[in-house]
């Protein structure tokens, strides 16, 4: 179970950034002559892909990863350990944070009097957002790296 769970996990991460980086170039976009703004089903798509990711490591991070559950047995030790404290704190800080970006760009970019405050909002939180989604990627070659493309 574990092993399905992380490589759909591992596998959705493109559509998340590929989502992330549509969402960015859409917000980027100026708006047409009729103030429409751009790009919205992207931001939807995004979202969604941001919720089932984030719902897929809440399954690994709290119930089949080993990592979080030797790290979460000894949280002081962890915290001496990169690894362990790159999927105890950094990695699901991260993410919620990435969350908690798109749906503020969302809210403040309907919330928006005009047009360009709306494009502006939504390519901050995005543009957040992207960056704290690969920062918070376990790249290969860093101490807690993992592979691009996960089969087993």
């Amino acid at each position: 179970m574990y092993s399905s769970v992380l490589i759909l996990h591992s596998w959705m991460r493109w559509a998340v950034v590929f989502l992330a980086v549509a969402a960015v170039i859409n917000a980027a976009r100026p708006s047409p002559a009729n103030g429409a703004l751009l790009g919205k089903a992207w931001d939807r798509l995004y979202m969604l892909a941001i919720d089932i990711q984030v719902l897929i490591g809440l399954i690994l991070y709290f119930g089949l990863s080993p990592f979080t559950v030797d790290a979460m047995n000894n949280v002081a030790q962890a915290m001496k350990t990169p690894q362990l404290r790159f999927w105890l704190v950094e990695h699901a800080v991260g993410m919620l944070v990435v969350m908690g970006m798109v749906r503020m760009g969302r809210i403040m970019s309907a919330n928006s009097k005009n047009p360009a405050t709306a494009r502006r909002r939504r390519l901050i939180c995005f543009s957040i957002a992207l960056l704290a989604l690969l920062a918070s990627i376990p790249w290969p070659g860093l101490v807690y790296g993992r592979p691009l493309f996960r089969f087993e």
